[in-house]
């Protein structure tokens, strides 16, 4: 269960890096995403990479396609600027958020891991489809409370006024700016302005 780091040359994406990572097997659709959850310090991986890959003729198992996921962080300062934990979906990887184009591109499959990982990858696109599209100026209410430092405590109730990406304004609080890095990971509803 460990972890590769490697030297990737600057300028080759990600896709490209893993493209070359398959033998008699092709990337037929990807996508990367930072985890909204990610803490700086801490030994979580701050990117996660998924790809639909197909095998190609001549492989036992040509013409099927699985996901492969990989959990990676990048060190620019670093001769080995690049680490991964790759892994494919019958290992019911905790990355869980494989966009439409790799789900789409996967062809049916039996084992229970990999099924259970699909759906919790359909589940979490669904919850996101289903949040509101907001900006600047929108009131959104969350739908957990926060405690900010300096003691100021917010409930469901208390309304929310988006100003920049990451600071959010309370109007009922004296307009007081207040940051929650990556609220838009969280579970929110727009308010009546």
């Amino acid at each position: 269960m460990g972890a590769t780091s490697t030297h990737k040359q600057a300028g080759v994406s990600v896709r490209d890096y893993f493209a070359d990572y398959f033998t008699n097997a092709t990337i037929i659709a990807s996508g990367t995403r930072r985890d909204p959850d990610y803490l700086a310090g801490s030994y979580d991986w701050p990117y996660e990479f998924y790809a639909a890959v197909r095998y190609n003729d001549g492989h036992p198992h040509a013409g099927e396609v699985f996901a492969f996921v990989a959990l990676y962080s990048t060190a620019p300062r670093s001769h080995y600027n690049f680490t991964y934990k790759d892994m494919d979906e019958t290992m019911g990887p905790g990355a869980s958020h494989a966009p439409h184009r790799v789900l789409e591109a996967l062809t049916p499959t039996t084992h229970e891991h990999a099924q259970e990982w699909r759906a919790r990858c359909w589940g979490n696109l669904e919850l996101a489809e289903a949040k509101p599209r907001v900006r600047r100026g929108d009131r959104i209410r969350f739908a957990e409370d926060f405690t900010f430092s300096g003691g100021l405590q917010t409930t469901t109730e208390t309304v929310f006024e988006i100003v920049e990406r990451d600071v959010l304004r309370l109007p009922d609080h004296h307009g007081m700016r207040v940051k929650i890095p990556r609220w838009r990971a969280r579970s929110f509803a727009l308010a009546a302005s």
